[in-house]
Formats: C-alpha cells, structure tokens, sequence
C-alpha cells in the first residue's frame, strides 16, 4: 500500500477561487418546501462565501496529510480500471465495524 500526501496545486484553488469570485445565482422559485427543487439558494450562497472567502484548503491540506492516505487502483467485471484514494485508520475498539466513506468527485493529484 504505497502512502501518498494530498497536495492540491495553487493555480488549482486559485482557479476554484476565481469561479466562486464570478458565480451568478438564479432566483429563487417559489416552494412550501423550500428543498424541493434542490438546496435554497441563500443556504448555496452562504457556502459559496465560505468557500471564497473563509475556506483555509492549506490549513485542512495539512490536517488530511495527518492522516493515513493511500491510493490504488481496482477494475471492477465489466469496467475500466478505477484509482481510489482511501485512509486506512483502524480503529481502537477491538470489535467496531469498519467504515468506508466514499465520494463522487474526480481529483488528479
């Protein structure tokens, strides 16, 4: 299991940075419900502020490194191969039931 450390290039947040920086935001459709065509968009809006504006990646870079990262590569029947990247973190307790967390973007690192 080759290690490896999380290591996001600065022209890459800088790019991140930029489109937060020129967002524009539709309005918002009227709803009883105000999830029902998705996430409302002053909740989007406050993120969108966090992101670009309060966000620290260097700082949560360093605290993710901290951890056991790994990658590797699978090819599930039937698709191509895949690159996963995963942290191995066991747990203390003897008889815990392992987690596996998993997310949908594509990152090249």
């Amino acid at each position: 299991m080759p290690s490896f450390a999380i290591d996001v290039p600065d022209e890459a947040i800088q790019t991140l940075n930029s489109k937060l920086a020129a967002a524009t935001f539709p309005d918002e459709l009227e709803s009883e419900d105000p999830w029902v065509y998705g996430a409302p968009l002053k909740d989007v809006k406050r993120l969108v502020q966090i992101w670009k504006d309060e966000f620290d990646w260097r700082k949560v870079e360093v605290e993710l490194n901290e951890l056991p990262n790994y990658r590797t590569t699978i090819t599930p029947d039937g698709f191509d191969s895949l690159e996963l990247h995963y942290v191995y973190q066991p747990s203390p307790l003897k008889n815990a039931i392992p987690l596996l967390f998993c997310h949908g973007c594509k990152v090249s690192l």
